[in-house]
């Protein structure tokens, strides 16, 4: 039967009801198929539904076997007309609960009925037709809006991850005050939840080697340090970037983001990287623009440390730092120069950070090199960053830094100096950074009186004779030793002189 052509399935008792329904549908230009009984026609119409089924109300039932439990009838999918006559017609009562087109009665007008009933049933084929097309479309413009929700979604999502590079852009400007600019950057990406680990990679202060900062964040992973095999005066060279991202695969996993931070040398100076645990933030994340926004970050952060030590807060020498100290016990020097006569008349605590745990590990491994300059320039730049308070600084040898700070800020700094100190990375200027790791060094911290002789006398830590002590010190170091009582050292002022 070909696609659009009528069909139509004929169940009746009386074939010459049958010969006379099959010339009315020839006239019309369709020929039905007869089928003897409801068991046939059960299996005949199970498969394919006919355009029209026209059943003798006494076929209703066979055996076990009745009409209303026919598949498509129960779905109210097949086009049913019932056949009756006469004598037949109280048999109807069986069909009132079957859905169907109506009822076909054997008289003089019954092509009359069949065109009519052939009508309806032309009409709701057009419907089904429309039906099937409006379903169609329908199920295309469902595809449509699910592509467009699903474009409109992705495009969210780039907007969120785009203005994301924003977010951490304005999170790390609050951190400016982080006295390294790794220590500003955990923090950030510590609470980036798209973010499941990163690590960093930067030079040895020889160039020898790349090795990881000291992290306790959750995220970090740390990564064993790198030799190179040849020296990187200029910054990380390509080899060198290839051979750490080798080495974070092994140690990260792959489809790792690697960010390239470039300061004032040719080349990276520092290598990021990020494993991420969202492919959408991987993807649509604008990794380059926040690359470039840490290099200028990274560079604001490298000119503090690299700056000079400024004459506001050095003082030239350990001489002209100890006639600083004079002057509070036994007054200005006419001789001296103006500068210490201004800063005389504020109201200063001397703060001693005794560094000899640093000093005897560089000693101990005398045969790697442990970068002095580098160490001294960085630690105190660091705590200008950090404290935010002025300060002056004078070097007593290699194993002392002694603080002049203004007694309002005294606590405060006090505080700040010794957290500092305690959590200093000094590994970082060992030639040897493993070896010294595994070393704990912290560094005393203590408040010393305004007087040379007791600075030089707790650095020494040996005892001069009070007697040789000018009055004044001995009375400043009593009304010393009463106010900074965390200072353990001052009783050496009051022991008197034994005589051997």
């Amino acid at each position: 039967m070909q696609e659009g052509q009528l069909s139509v399935a004929l169940l009746l008792s009386d074939l010459n009801d049958v010969k006379e329904v099959s010339s009315i549908f020839r006239k019309l230009g369709v020929i039905p198929h007869f089928y003897e009984d409801l068991k046939t026609f059960w299996n005949g119409t199970a498969e394919r539904i006919p355009s029209l089924c026209i059943v003798d109300v006494k076929h209703m039932s066979d055996g076990k076997l009745a009409l209303c439990d026919h598949p498509a009838i129960k779905a109210e999918k097949m086009p049913l007309v019932f056949f009756y006559t006469t004598n037949t017609e109280p048999l109807l009562i069986s069909t009132f609960d079957i859905f169907s087109l109506g009822n076909l009665k054997k008289s003089e007008q019954l092509e009359g009925q069949l065109r009519s009933i052939l009508k309806r049933v032309n009409h709701n084929i057009r419907l089904e037709k429309e039906c099937i097309t409006l379903r169609k479309d329908n199920f295309s413009h469902i595809e449509k809006i699910d592509r467009l929700a699903l474009e409109n979604q992705t495009i969210r999502q780039v907007d969120r991850f785009q203005s994301m590079v924003k977010t951490l852009c304005l999170e790390l400007e609050e951190l400016r005050g982080e006295k390294d600019f790794f220590k500003a950057l955990e923090k950030v990406l510590q609470g980036v939840a798209e973010i499941s680990e990163f690590s960093m990679m930067e030079l040895s202060y020889n160039g020898q080697k790349l090795i990881t900062p000291i992290s306790h964040v959750q995220k970090f992973r740390a990564i064993p340090s790198v030799w190179l095999g040849q020296t990187c005066l200029n910054g990380i060279e390509s080899f060198a970037q290839n051979m750490a991202t080798q080495v974070a695969i092994d140690v990260i996993g792959g489809d790792l983001v690697s960010l390239l931070v470039k300061g004032s040398a040719r080349h990276p100076e520092k290598v990021i990287f990020i494993k991420t645990n969202n492919e959408v933030f991987f993807n649509q994340f604008d990794w380059n623009m926040f690359e470039a926004y840490l290099n200028g970050y990274y560079i604001s952060f490298k000119n503090k440390l690299d700056r000079d030590l400024v004459a506001e807060k050095k003082m030239i020498s350990i001489f002209e730092a100890m006639s600083f100290l004079d002057q509070f016990l036994f007054g200005a020097d006419p001789s001296e120069n103006s500068d210490l006569k201004k800063i005389k008349k504020l109201d200063y605590r001397l703060i001693d950070v005794d560094l000899s745990a640093v000093v005897e590990l560089a000693l101990k491994k005398g045969n790697s090199r442990f970068f002095w300059h580098k160490f001294e320039s960085e630690f105190i730049n660091r705590l200008g960053i950090q404290v935010r308070v002025d300060f002056k600084v004078f070097e007593f040898g290699v194993a002392h830094l002694g603080f002049l700070v203004e007694s309002k800020n005294l606590d405060f700094f006090y505080d700040e100096l010794k957290e500092f100190a305690s959590k200093f990375s000094y590994w970082k200027y060992f030639e040897d950074s493993e070896g010294a790791l595994s070393q704990f060094i912290r560094p005393s911290v203590k408040m010393i009186p305004l007087s040379a002789y007791a600075y030089i006398q707790s650095t020494f830590n040996r005892k001069l004779p009070t007697e040789t002590l000018h009055p004044t010190s001995i009375e400043l170091s009593k009304s010393s030793a009463v106010s900074w009582e965390r200072d353990e050292d001052f009783h050496f002022l009051r022991e008197p002189r034994h005589e051997v």
